[in-house]
């Protein structure tokens, strides 16, 4: 089973939007603010909240109801309407701590939608993250997605060859994505198959591999190593006093890699636009802060 992913913080807006858009982190910051201020479409995004407050049930059951009722939205999809539907006919909005937990809340709450249905239709960056946020806001009250773990041995003549993967039996929050069972999309995802099914041999290749160095840092990653750079500390003290911190804020880490940008300290790859690239001035300061200790 694969439960729903969490509501939106900042930071994990901005390595979605990254992931899926290949929006830089600041873009992404600009245009949640833009659908916060001047559309009143997202609550406040500089937030490093996932939960909502837990007097807010009613206020999501509106919000939810509303995109459900709404039928002649340019900016609304027809699966937000369908999934939202969903959710209210089969009552799935309750008290629950991984959604309404007033601990987990500090200045401000998640990331949703105000429940405002947009009248005019959004640019189309706009429209991107609103989709983003509304669909997560769905997707968390529906049922866990569902999976079989598969392990298929495919033989040639005396050869066997094993694929691992899984295979997706019913999609519960996968649902609001468009996604239905027995259909692979992601690279680990295999269609179903029985015993015995003959499959066709096209062709057989032998490649060779080496061993790959880890990836590059492209924003969405850099972010995630930001929020929880304290776990990557050898030194107990350090890593003590770091402890859920990580380094900069939501609102400040896109600034802090645009800074690191601007005084080339980074620079993005030419050909890979997304991937980060440390420049030789950038290697000369850490040399230089290893000198001085």
């Amino acid at each position: 089973k694969q439960a729903p992913p969490q509501l939106f913080d900042l930071t994990t807006l901005q390595r979605e939007a990254s992931s899926k858009f290949g929006f830089s982190a600041r873009n992404t910051l600009a245009i949640a603010q833009s659908l916060y201020e001047r559309h009143k479409l997202l609550t406040y995004p500089r937030t490093d909240s996932k939960c909502l407050p837990e007097d807010y049930i009613d206020t999501i059951s509106t919000h939810i109801s509303g995109f459900a009722n709404s039928i002649s939205s340019a900016s609304l999809e027809q699966q937000i309407i369908d999934s939202s539907s969903k959710v209210i006919k089969n009552g799935w909005i309750k008290p629950n701590k991984r959604i309404f937990n007033n601990a987990k809340i500090s200045d401000h709450f998640a990331i949703v939608p105000t429940g405002k249905v947009p009248t005019a239709a959004l640019k189309e960056q706009e429209q991107k993250i609103f989709d983003l946020v509304t669909k997560r806001l769905i997707a968390i009250f529906f049922p866990s997605a569902e999976f079989e773990t598969t392990r298929r041995i495919t033989r040639i003549e005396n050869d066997s060859f094993l694929t691992t993967g899984k295979v997706l039996v019913k999609p519960g929050y996968l649902e609001v994505y468009g996604r239905k069972p027995g259909v692979a999309t992601e690279k680990n995802e295999l269609i179903p198959a029985e015993t015995g099914d003959k499959a066709q041999t096209s062709n057989i290749e032998i490649i060779a591999e080496e061993t790959k160095p880890p990836a590059r840092f492209n924003e969405a990653t850099l972010l995630g190593a930001m929020e929880t750079a304290g776990k990557r500390i050898d030194d107990e003290e350090l890593k003590d006093a770091m402890k859920e911190r990580g380094l900069g804020t939501p609102a400040t880490r896109a600034a802090i890699i645009e800074g690191l940008i601007a005084h080339k300290y980074l620079f993005r790859h030419e050909q890979q636009k997304r991937d980060l690239v440390v420049s030789n001035k950038g290697l000369a300061l850490i040399d230089l802060l290893d000198d001085i200790g």
